[in-house]
């Protein structure tokens, strides 16, 4: 039996509509407990390897590209030729100093982060640049089925 996370992560996979078999849910594992969160495909290639997993580049690709393409991976926009990914799926904001190439996650409040782009434009002058991404609305999610019998009532 696996771990908790792997366990977890297999669920995940399962439900996403993803085979459940081979090395999706172990990866997913492995990017979700690294240290870092920001990664493209050298660095899942490297964490998969130090993970057990031997998987040539081009799958790392494909299989970071079926995992965001489900929602188990965000995307972190960028001007860079190879896409950087995100084991913090959920919307959230980012901050990228240039400087020391490190990128922050910024999981805040509106007033937080508006806080936090005032004070950076302030204390940088002239070096902040800000690109604000708005996503393609979600599809609604599929109505439950209801079971044939007696309607229900619900009140008001």
């Amino acid at each position: 039996m696996g771990s908790t996370a792997d366990i977890a992560a297999r669920e995940d996979v399962r439900r996403a509509g993803l085979s459940a078999d081979g090395p999706l849910p172990r990866l997913l594992t492995l990017l979700r407990i690294a240290e870092e969160t920001h990664i493209d495909a050298a660095d899942a290639q490297r964490i998969a390897a130090e993970g057990g997993l031997a998987i040539g580049r081009a799958e790392i690709a494909d299989l970071l590209e079926a995992l965001a393409g489900r929602g188990l991976l965000g995307r972190v926009p960028t001007m860079g030729t190879a896409p950087v990914y995100d084991s913090v799926a959920h919307p959230h904001s980012h901050m990228l100093d240039e400087a020391t190439a490190t990128m922050v996650d910024l999981d805040v409040s509106p007033e937080t982060l508006s806080a936090i782009i005032r004070q950076a434009i302030a204390d940088q002058p002239g070096r902040v640049d800000v690109l604000l991404r708005i996503r393609a609305p979600q599809p609604a999610p599929a109505a439950t089925p209801r079971k044939a019998g007696r309607p229900r009532l619900t009140a008001r």
